[in-house]
């Protein structure tokens, strides 16, 4: 009305300015009609546009039809002239009005248009189902410009609600209430829309629609209407917006069956693959071992001292390898589920190492161990018995891939905030082909060793990488030169603090 006034009064004057100048009255009359125009299009409603016919009559009788500054007129024809200035005014402001509503809602629909197209985009970047129904809630709210609830169905029910406020205040309070939640549950129990201004539960502050595909529900969203309608045009984006949200919790779902299918798959052959290793590399020591016991119970008196020696021995041995092999079919089990917890403990490395020694110094067999010491004070933070359990495995492969008159050497050293442990031999090392993968589960080297008397599972190494990474550290084989293979790994270094 202000803007109206202004607009008006601003005729007036330049009205006034046009009569010093010798202008005719039709100009006067056209600068009114003009000042009606503008207002239509400056101002929204019907109202400013009638006031805007009116004020330009009597503005123009009082300023310029005689006399002057009063609202009689000496000359009956003015009144045809006022009558027609009126309507000419207000069929005018009237046209002009229609075509700027006719504007701003061309603009309101291409907005909500594009509010959709883009809800499509943000849909297929969104990477979980939480983030499908943020973005769903949040083109609704910047469609509606209204408070949007969003409750997921799990396993069979609504699960915790989803909330997206549409200004500062949060809302959360009043649109989350146990009555609020049961409409919401009748809407996914029945597939149908319920709630505020539906003939269904009308008393719950929101309306709310089931995302649906078909008569698959993943959810149930609720628009707080305050008791606002959402037009025909509003409500087809609303429905198109759920739609879409629907198709893409659909794919997401789909896609996380496939990746339990395919991980399922995996695991079935991981499995398969575990019992085939088993199954034919466990029968052998398991046949030594029953064999020499069937020969010492009944062979005993015939055997002489050193070939019941030999025969424990080789019972001794083969046993042993058995409890490594399911210890660490056992470890590798827990650290890689996430089932195993470290008991993180400062620990000096050079007693760790001197302590897994001592667990395989009789399976060296004549090979040569040396540890090479420094004069640093070596202080890790780790989980001690997880730790022995690479240093036995990578000790024992180093056993086994050497010959008997080789040397095992074992050293560690301080690089930044880590410890590097070095376990080396001189034997035939590692060759280039099988460094990428020698550390995967069930891999197992395709050369031939004359040092290798019996098969490998494949999961020591394995077991090594996922302990050393779990401390957060990392593990590597590397060439010894001239020969032999170098197996490093680093651990967290613990800080040393001496008091004085």
């Amino acid at each position: 009305m202000l803007r109206t006034l202004a607009l008006s009064l601003a005729a007036t004057a330049i009205g006034t300015a046009f009569r010093h100048l010798g202008f005719a009255d039709s100009s006067i009359i056209s600068l009114y009609i003009f000042t009606a125009l503008l207002t239509a299009v400056t101002t929204t409603g019907r109202i400013c546009t009638i006031v805007s016919s009116v004020l330009s009559v009597v503005l123009y009788n009082f300023c310029f039809v005689t006399p002057l500054f009063s609202l009689a007129s000496y000359d009956r024809s003015y009144l045809v002239t006022f009558g027609i200035m009126f309507a000419t005014a207000m069929v005018a402001g009237e046209l002009t009005a229609r075509i700027a509503d006719n504007a701003r809602t061309s603009a309101e629909n291409a907005f909500k248009t594009r509010v959709l197209l883009e809800t499509n985009q943000l849909l297929q970047q969104a990477h979980s189902a939480e983030e499908c129904a943020r973005v769903a809630m949040n083109q609704l709210v910047k469609l509606l410009k209204l408070d949007v609830v969003f409750y997921p169905a799990e396993h069979g029910t609504l699960g915790k609600a989803l909330y997206e406020s549409a200004g500062t205040e949060n809302r959360s309070a009043s649109l989350l209430t146990d009555y609020e939640r049961a409409v919401a549950t009748w809407t996914y129990t029945n597939n149908k829309r319920a709630g505020a201004s539906t003939r269904t539960l009308p008393e719950a502050r929101c309306l709310y629609l089931a995302v649906r595909t078909g008569d698959k529900v993943f959810g149930v969203i609720g628009i707080a209407l305050e008791g606002r309608e959402i037009e025909a045009f509003e409500h087809s984006i609303v429905l198109s917006i759920v739609g879409e949200c629907a198709l893409a919790l659909e794919s997401d779902r789909a896609a996380q069956e496939r990746e339990e299918a395919a991980v399922l798959a995996k695991n079935e052959q991981l499995r398969a693959n575990l019992l085939r290793s088993i199954g034919h590399d466990l029968r052998t020591p398991l046949t030594a071992i029953s064999g020499s016991a069937a020969i010492l119970r009944k062979s005993d008196e015939k055997l002489s001292l050193e070939q019941r020696c030999d025969l424990a021995d080789a019972i001794y041995d083969d046993s042993l390898w058995l409890i490594d092999t399911v210890e660490n079919l056992l470890a590798i089990t827990r650290v890689e589920d996430g089932t195993i917890r470290l008991n993180l403990t400062s620990e000096l490395i050079d007693e760790v190492i001197e302590a897994a020694l001592s667990h395989v110094a009789q399976a060296s067999h004549g090979r040569a161990v040396t540890i090479e010491h420094t004069d640093d004070i070596l202080l890790v933070r780790i989980d001690v018995h997880l730790i022995m359990q690479v240093l036995t495995n990578l000790i024992m492969n180093a056993f086994k891939y050497t010959p008997e008159d080789s040397t095992v050497t074992i050293s560690a050293r301080r690089e930044g905030a880590f410890v590097v442990v070095d376990v080396a031999d001189d034997g035939p090392g590692v060759a280039d082909c099988d460094k990428p993968h020698i550390f995967e589960r069930f891999f197992t080297s395709g050369n031939t060793r004359p040092v290798d008397s019996r098969r490998s599972i494949g999961l020591g190494l394995s077991l090594c990488r996922s302990i050393v990474e779990a401390h957060g550290g990392v593990i590597e084989v590397r060439d010894n030169h001239p020969h032999g293979a170098v197996f490093r790994f680093t651990l967290p270094a613990e800080e040393i603090e001496i008091h004085e």
